[in-house]
């Protein structure tokens, strides 16, 4: 998904964003949680600074931070956002800002309790620690907060790497909330029963060198999907997992340029 990890405010895109608008994901549960050596490349620390604000969700008796991203007026639909095995960087707020450019109110939600890794072993820790009953808790609250303040829009959910398969999950746990899913390079559900479930379409963005989230997966991932009736458009590029990150060491600008103009595509017809 070049889905980048941000939202724009209220203004237009900038050149900056436009070129760098390609990202990456994390993980959830067909696939394993360990991401293959090959993959584990360095966090560039130097993201644009977010324009949005930090807020907090409650979560039960708890509370949960997340970042906000508006747009200039009327939201046209909203976004449920989902950081990377990362955590919630300033790059994944970036993303939020760039879709609030497009009009979009997202939110990106933390599933790291406020802890954002910087080098590899320290995300692969966060991500194989995470607490996932907490994480749908979050996850729920995050959508009953866009519900209550996007102006009764539809809402899509969006994630890269370990995010990808959490917006996946996030719909499968609460489907009539979710009305459109994108995931980039996330992991796949191949549970027919559960897929059946889901409101809305599926646009999924894959790697064909990706050794953790493989092509065979995918493909499982497709009959599945099919199987389910769940309306569905993927595509598959000539690049490695998190292609779509631009301070990931496996960013590929065209791959990353292609897949945000369908992921932009897929959100107005899907959104508003």
């Amino acid at each position: 998904m070049r889905i980048a990890l941000a939202c724009v405010m209220a203004v237009a895109v900038p050149v900056f964003a436009q070129e760098q608008h390609q990202h990456g994901g994390d993980a959830n549960s067909d696939a394993g949680s360990n991401v293959p050596a090959h993959q584990k490349h360095p966090l560039d620390a130097k993201a644009p600074r977010p324009r949005g604000q930090d807020i907090t969700l409650k979560v039960g008796g708890e509370s949960a931070k997340a970042y906000v991203a508006k747009p200039a007026g009327t939201p046209r639909g909203a976004l449920l956002v989902f950081h990377e095995w990362w955590g919630l960087n300033d790059w994944v707020k970036h993303e939020a800002d760039e879709f609030a450019g497009l009009g979009y109110l997202a939110l990106a939600v933390d599933l790291y309790k406020g802890k954002v890794a910087t080098d590899p072993q320290t995300a692969q820790k966060l991500m194989g620690s995470k607490d996932e009953k907490w994480g749908d808790k979050v996850e729920e609250a995050g959508l009953e907060w866009l519900h209550k303040n996007a102006a009764k829009k539809k809402v899509a959910a969006i994630g890269w790497c370990m995010g990808g398969g959490e917006a996946l999950r996030a719909a499968l746990n609460d489907p009539k909330d979710v009305d459109a899913i994108v995931m980039y390079y996330g992991i796949p559900v191949s549970d027919v029963a559960k897929l059946k479930t889901l409101k809305g379409p599926v646009l999924g963005f894959w790697a064909n060198q990706d050794g953790w989230i493989t092509p065979d997966k995918v493909k499982q991932f497709d009959q599945a999907l099919t199987e389910a009736g769940v309306p569905h458009e993927f595509h598959s590029y000539d690049a490695d997992h998190a292609f779509a990150n631009p301070s990931g060491g496996k960013y590929n600008p065209p791959a990353a340029k292609d897949a945000w103009e369908k992921t932009k595509d897929f959100l107005a017809k899907n959104l508003g």
